[in-house]
């Protein structure tokens, strides 16, 4: 657990009892993004129910839909099934399911404060780590940069950055079992 912030571990802890409720699933994303140095909104915690990932985080997207871990498009999917985790640094330009990027989660954009245009919602750079317990596949951690373009959302997640939340991810594994 010293890989990390000590903040996340004590929540980690903190979070187990009740598990990945609302209100747990906010104060992990308030603390990652502190720590990954992105906007609230640009983390997104997944749990697997059923045949499909659904969003704890950000709470607009949980009415929003599901994603079936048969999709073909979605990187959340991708990192569900073959349990890797995976850093795109190119992702507005791969192919991928876009709907969720376009729903309002109302943060302010980083260049002015203002709420940001559609384009500026447009997830640029992107980590997403499994959340395995046993070899269960449980949900999905990841942490995106937005912005109108690469350049402008901000720095490239490295190796390292993938590293840190793979094991951030697995201190968080118990609060995704109740």
């Amino acid at each position: 657990m010293s890989t990390f912030a000590p903040a996340l571990a004590q929540l980690a802890i903190e979070c187990e009892p009740e598990g990945l409720t609302v209100k747990n699933s906010e104060k992990i994303a308030i603390e990652l993004a502190k720590f990954f140095n992105v906007h609230q909104d640009e983390i997104g915690i997944l749990r697997l129910d059923k045949e499909s990932l659904l969003f704890v985080h950000p709470a607009q997207l949980n009415n929003v839909g599901r994603i079936p871990l048969n999709s073909s498009t979605s990187l959340a999917v991708r990192t569900a099934n073959s349990k890797r985790p995976e850093i795109v640094n190119s992702f507005a330009r791969t192919r991928h399911a876009s709907f969720f990027e376009m729903v309002d989660v109302g943060s302010k954009s980083k260049e002015s404060g203002k709420k940001p245009s559609k384009e500026e919602q447009v997830i640029q750079k992107i980590m997403s780590v499994p959340v395995v317990s046993m070899t269960k596949v449980l949900g999905v951690i990841q942490v995106c940069r937005k912005g109108l373009t690469a350049p402008a959302s901000g720095l490239d997640f490295a190796p390292a950055d993938l590293q840190k939340l793979v094991s951030i991810a697995a201190a968080f594994a118990k609060c995704f079992i109740k």
